[in-house]
C-alpha cells in the first residue's frame, strides 16, 4: 500500500509542478477599474494643439478646454484665421463666439460648430474621448493595453487612436496626450500638452 501511495504521489508531483502560473490580471478587469477612475474626472482642463483636415479644408489652432461637470468652455486660437473662437456650455445650450463679437446659440454644439466654422466636430464625444473613455450611447467597439488603457475605439461612426499617453497630477493615472479621431473624410489630430486635474 504504501508503494502504491509513493508511486502516485510520484506521478502527481510533476503534474503539479508543471501547473501554469495563475493568470495575470485581464485586461478587461484594468479596464473597468481604469474607467471608474476616469468617470469621476469631473472637474478637468487640457491645453493642446488641434488639427482638422477635411475634404473641403483644414486648419489647425491651439486650444484649452475647461470642464465642470456638464459646462465647459473650449477656446480655440488661431481656426481658419478668425483670431479666437470661444465654444461655452452650462449644460443645456451651447453658444459660438468670434473675435469680432459675433454670438450664436443651440442646443447642440456639432451643429452649431458645423454652420458657425463650417465643420462638424464632435464635442459630446469629445469630451469624453478625450479623457480615454467611450461617450455614453450606442455599444462602443473597444481595443486596449495590458494596463486597461484604451488603444483604439469605435463609437457613433468614428474611429479614435490613442497613440501615446503621459502620466499627469494624479498618482498613477496617465491621460492621452495624442489622439487622432477619423469619420469619414474628417480627421481631427489633438496633441495635449498639459492636463489639468
Amino acid at each position: 500500500m504504501r508503494i502504491l501511495i509513493l508511486l502516485v504521489l510520484t506521478l502527481l508531483l510533476p503534474a503539479c509542478a508543471t501547473l501554469p502560473p495563475p493568470p495575470a490580471p485581464k485586461t478587461v478587469s484594468a479596464w473597468t477599474a481604469r474607467q471608474t477612475r476616469l468617470m469621476q474626472l469631473a472637474n478637468w482642463q487640457v491645453d493642446g494643439r488641434i488639427g482638422v483636415i477635411s475634404e473641403q479644408q483644414g486648419w489647425h489652432a491651439t486650444f484649452q478646454w475647461t470642464q465642470q461637470e456638464s459646462g465647459y468652455r473650449i477656446d480655440l486660437i488661431g481656426p481658419l484665421g478668425q483670431g479666437r473662437v470661444v465654444i461655452a456650455s452650462d449644460g443645456q445650450e451651447v453658444r459660438v463666439q468670434t473675435q469680432t463679437g459675433q454670438t450664436w446659440a443651440a442646443p447642440d454644439p456639432d451643429d452649431l460648430l458645423e454652420q458657425t466654422l463650417g465643420v462638424r466636430l464632435p464635442v459630446n464625444g469629445l469630451r469624453y474621448w478625450v479623457r480615454g473613455l467611450p461617450a455614453p450611447g450606442p455599444a462602443p467597439v473597444l481595443q486596449t493595453d495590458a494596463e486597461g488603457r484604451l488603444t483604439r475605439l469605435e463609437q457613433n461612426g468614428w474611429v479614435i487612436e490613442y497613440l501615446i499617453y503621459a502620466p499627469t497630477s494624479v498618482a498613477g493615472l496617465d491621460l492621452p496626450e495624442r489622439v487622432i479621431a477619423q469619420h469619414g473624410d474628417l480627421n481631427i489630430k489633438l496633441v495635449i500638452q498639459q492636463w489639468t486635474l
